[in-house]
């Protein structure tokens, strides 16, 4: 459904190998799919489509648009489990067979995974070709497909081989969400959330007022929501597009959300569930560490729990502690860990010991 001119957020996210520019431009507007060949860009005008089979639905206004301009149109399996080097490799592989050149652009439709794992594709094939992201999930369209990292994972690890490799155009259209499974829905907008609660008070605020509405899927409260978010990782990307500094604020609930979906097995617990628990315990720590005022923290948990139930996590030390060892944001000084002073003002501390996300990982709740 058209409903008037796109919003228009750019994101400046560094240069990349193959890219036109180091400027993402994220369009967000009910409707927009069916309009997808006004705003992906690509130098040749021909498109290379990777689009998860379980967004099939939500794709199909996107291959309308498209129809004549695509050299290669493929359906992949966006699990988690599947997002590999092998997976990359199998991909990018399938657009030079169909003839992918250095001018060409690949566009990667889905969830996180997809985005993830097909812009990571983009990154390597010709050493970097330029692509676009249409994400279909809330994860996606709140975090996953903005800022230009891309990514696989490995036995050990989530995200431990990627790419700084920004997408030319960022497509984000409401109207995709409405076959989203409720659970994949909520877990999704954690992330949404987790933007509010960093660096921006006032949508929080409004988050506040507003979760049941957003949980409804109102068009508009569910819009302001994807958009404030936007709107605050494109600020913070611009402030540090390699992750050298300020970026580390958008891992709030990560540090141990990523060893918590590792625990589980990759596919068992959404991300956006991991990371909630994450910031519960990020919450625990916070409150010892960061001067977060109690009240303050039974706030944040309370929105949590109006977008739960959440599957209960692995709390086990033993499991957990080489998970954690492992992530990318340990560095040799100790943990590189976001923790929160008040709502909206996160901060980065560099010194938080495993052992202490370890008892946070204990009595940990979301209620």
């Amino acid at each position: 459904m058209r409903t008037g001119e796109p919003d228009r957020i750019r994101v400046a996210a560094g240069g990349a190998a193959g890219a036109t520019s180091a400027t993402s431009d994220v369009w967000i507007a009910s409707g927009i799919l069916s309009r997808a060949a006004d705003f992906l860009r690509s130098p040749s005008g021909r498109y290379f489509l990777f689009a998860s089979r379980s967004a099939r639905d939500a794709v199909a206004p996107l291959r309308r648009a498209l129809d004549g301009r695509l050299a290669l149109d493929v359906e992949f399996d966006d699990s988690e489990r599947g997002k590999t080097l092998e997976a990359a490799g199998r991909l990018a592989g399938a657009a030079l067979a169909a003839g992918l050149r250095r001018d060409d652009a690949i566009v990667a439709a889905g969830g996180g995974v997809a985005t993830d794992l097909v812009g990571f594709a983009a990154a390597i094939a010709l050493r970097g070709v330029a692509w676009n992201a249409v994400p279909t999930t809330t994860a996606g369209m709140a975090d996953a497909a903005i800022g230009g990292k891309t990514g696989v994972n490995l036995p050990i690890g989530k995200n431990l081989l990627g790419a700084f490799h920004p997408p030319e155009a960022i497509l984000v259209d409401p109207d995709a969400l409405a076959g989203l499974p409720d659970r994949d829905y909520r877990a999704g907008l954690v992330e949404a959330c987790k933007a509010a609660w960093i660096a921006d008070a006032e949508l929080a605020a409004r988050l506040d007022r507003e979760a049941d509405a957003v949980l409804a899927r109102e068009a508009e409260p569910l819009r302001a929501l994807l958009a404030g978010a936007i709107r605050v990782k494109a600020a913070i990307v611009a402030s540090d597009p390699r992750e050298a500094g300020r970026r580390q604020l958008l891992n709030f609930g990560h540090t141990l959300g990523h060893a918590l979906e590792a625990a589980a097995g990759f596919g068992a617990m959404r991300h956006g569930e991991a990371v909630a628990w994450g910031i519960a315990a990020a919450l625990e720590i916070s409150v010892r560490r960061a001067g977060l005022a109690e009240d303050a923290a039974r706030r944040v948990r309370a929105v949590l729990a109006r977008f739960g139930p959440f599957p209960e996590p692995v709390r086990d030390a033993s499991v957990l502690e080489p998970l954690i060892r492992r992530d990318k944001k340990t560095l040799s000084g100790g943990l590189s860990s976001v923790l929160l002073p008040a709502v909206g003002a996160a901060r980065v501390d560099a010194g938080v010991p495993v052992e202490e996300w370890l008892d946070a990982a204990a009595i940990m709740s979301i209620s």
